[in-house]
């Protein structure tokens, strides 16, 4: 029986989570577009740039391949050329997939559906038994394992 199914949750799992997560994840791939612009800005000489108050007006103009809309005209003057703009974006972007990843790893191994609760890892028996107690109590630890012994 595994430890998951024994122990009571104190609150459900409910949609209300996993679309937070979804919907900020979602900002942070909008926000990835005027990010990108200003660090091509940045890596340019011009020093980093973001649109302000007309972040909708110059998110809708990245995505339609209008580099620089939205921000002030004497900026937009000097914008750099679309590529290193949208390379900035995708390495914001791959960037986010891998933190998304990393996250969604971690909490599988630890409170998702792959964590053992009150379970020892190999490593911590390891620690406090030691080579010679594990090995003595092996068919404690894992009596599957014993030869000659049917289970």
């Amino acid at each position: 029986m595994r430890v998951q199914s024994r122990r009571t949750d104190v609150f459900p799992t409910t949609w209300e989570i996993p679309v937070g997560i979804g919907l900020v994840w979602l900002l942070g791939a909008f926000l990835a577009f005027p990010a990108g612009q200003g660090l091509a800005y940045a890596v340019r000489g011009d020093g980093f740039v973001w649109p302000g108050p007309e972040l909708g007006h110059s998110l809708l103009g990245l995505l339609e391949g209008d580099v620089g809309r939205g921000i002030s005209p004497d900026i937009r003057a000097t914008a750099p050329h679309p590529v290193p703009v949208y390379a900035a974006v995708v390495v914001l972007e791959l960037a986010l997939v891998s933190a998304a990843v990393i996250g969604l790893s971690w909490w599988w191994r630890t409170v998702g559906p792959l964590a053992q609760f009150g379970m020892a890892s190999r490593h911590e028996v390891f620690a406090v038994l030691g080579r010679r107690q594990l090995m003595r109590r092996g068919a404690t630890v894992r009596p599957d394992l014993v030869e000659g012994r049917q289970v």
